[in-house]
């Protein structure tokens, strides 16, 4: 297992790091009427971070990601905090990694944010979102089906979205986290105020319909957070219940 572990590592987390600093006197209300303003200001955009994004189109994200000019994240006054995406979909395809409950191969993504002042400290460098769900394909590579993209161009607001790919089915999943809103997800058009639960379990059933269970928990943004789930998540006796439940692909 050693000997995949940086193969992994190098597979299951795509992340961003910087550092921040302490937002001052400001109020939320404060900083989101100055990210209003900046938007609307050309002379404030970030024009170099627009061109490369205009690159990275997936087709299979469930919303087209689009290049908008988006302010230098610095113009709020604090530097922007970090975070990223972690999955295991292509890291399934080793055999230390696959993750099963029972007879059901699981998959999971998450969105996580970095060291942000506007956030509460417990939200910080952890995951906002995180879905899981059972799949009954992969590709060529032994890979799952789908795609996933951590977007943080409406920072200080951060969002996520992606999909797994299914035989006859797909769960496309968005997911946001605000400093001064709350957090919420988007499943298959099912909305989820993420701070009942910020781990949400999504059953592709076999007439075609999905169950959902919304649950809480810490997934770390690293490594970690495969130990994590597989160990704690889908040791829980609910989440057997229903990863096993009659109907489930």
């Amino acid at each position: 297992m050693k000997k995949t572990t940086s193969f992994f590592a190098l597979l299951l987390l795509h992340s961003m790091y910087s550092f921040s600093q302490d937002i001052g006197s400001k109020t939320l209300e404060e900083i989101r009427l100055k990210q209003i303003e900046n938007i609307k200001n050309p002379e404030l955009w970030d024009m170099d971070r627009m061109k490369g994004d205009i690159d990275t189109i997936s087709e299979r994200e469930p919303i087209r990601f689009g290049a908008f000019p988006v302010p230098h994240y610095s113009s709020l006054g604090f530097n922007y905090g970090g975070g990223g995406e972690l999955n295991n979909r292509m890291a399934r395809s080793l055999p230390d990694y696959k993750i099963t409950v029972e007879d059901k191969e699981i998959v999971f993504q998450s969105f996580w944010m970095g060291n942000s002042p506007l956030y509460k400290e417990e939200q910080r460098n952890t995951a906002f979102f995180t879905v899981i769900t059972v799949i009954d394909t992969v590709d060529t590579n032994n890979f799952a089906l789908g795609a996933a993209r951590f977007i943080s161009r409406n920072h200080p607001d951060y969002t996520g979205q992606g999909s797994f790919i299914t035989k006859d089915n797909k769960v496309e999943f968005v997911a946001f986290a605000t400093p001064d809103k709350g957090s919420f997800a988007i499943v298959n058009m099912r909305l989820f105020h993420l701070e009942y639960g910020n781990i949400i379990l999504i059953t592709p059933q076999k007439d075609g319909s999905f169950r959902s269970l919304q649950i809480q928990g810490s997934v770390p943004p690293s490594e970690a957070s495969f130990e994590y789930i597989k160990t704690n998540v889908l040791q829980r006796e609910e989440v057997i219940k229903f990863f096993t439940a009659k109907g489930v692909i």
